[in-house]
């Protein structure tokens, strides 16, 4: 009789990352994964190269998505610093989340709920964000840690390219599909703070465009932890439009 090989454990969490910096992955990311308790859940780490910024962060993590082989997907920023019960905080607050409600959509540790007030649990550099209680439902999380199933099949609409508000549209999308979506108490460090480029005014435009027509569902205002978007009708967008060339051309 042959030699029968012994069966791969495959692993119970991906964490898929955008990597621009590899330095700044391996500092972070990497060094703390690998110094978790994690109950012996298997992970395993899936970094998508992106050091040219060719990718979006949109087509990065959708890329990692493909490649994962875990059901609970983290797509986390490269200078994310997980503490050492991490993991195990996560799967416990899910399964607290799962006895209430058994499909959910998008889990985060920051983010704001669909009456604007904030919720969540993070490290950052002007200080900690820290607003319970949680679980909580909310409308969006902030993108720097957010976790799925992968069976839910939501994925980042690629339309967005750039890297801003790919994850409040992912929300969206989940709420839309009824879905919610919650912030955990699983504290984690991210080590730099999210700016308005014209970037992400752009985006915002995007978001607007997709959103006003389905807005009875999703709501008439996005709370994001960036800021706050109204879902303006296609007419008041084309006067904004119109107001802002104004403004361009009289500087």
């Amino acid at each position: 009789m042959g030699h029968i090989p012994a069966k791969k454990l495959l692993p119970e969490i991906s964490f898929v990352t955008c990597v621009s910096n590899w330095h700044t992955y391996k500092e972070n990311v990497l060094a703390s994964l690998h110094n978790t308790k994690s109950d012996e859940r298997l992970f395993e780490c899936i970094p998508i190269d992106n050091v040219s910024n060719r990718l979006s962060a949109a087509q990065a993590l959708n890329k990692g998505l493909d490649q994962s082989r875990a059901n609970f997907v983290v797509f986390c920023h490269q200078d994310i610093i997980f503490p050492p019960e991490w993991t195990s905080c996560l799967f416990k607050s899910i399964e607290e989340i799962e006895q209430s409600f058994s499909v959910w959509g998008v889990i985060g540790f920051a983010g704001r709920c669909a009456d604007g007030s904030h919720s969540g649990h993070v490290l950052e550099p002007r200080g900690e964000y820290f607003h319970p209680p949680m679980p909580k439902q909310v409308q969006t999380v902030d993108e720097c840690c957010m976790v799925v199933k992968k069976e839910s099949s939501l994925r980042f609409d690629e339309s967005f390219t750039h890297f801003h508000l790919y994850g409040s549209d992912l929300c969206l999308s989940a709420i839309y599909r009824g879905m919610p979506c919650y912030t955990v108490d699983c504290c984690l460090e991210h080590l730099s703070r999210g700016n308005k480029s014209r970037e992400w005014h752009n985006e915002k435009e995007k978001l607007i465009k997709k959103w006003w027509p389905k807005r009875k569902r999703v709501g008439n205002k996005v709370y994001t932890t960036s800021g706050s978007i109204r879902l303006h009708s296609p007419v008041v967008r084309t006067l904004r439009q119109i107001r802002n060339k104004v403004k361009t051309k009289c500087l």
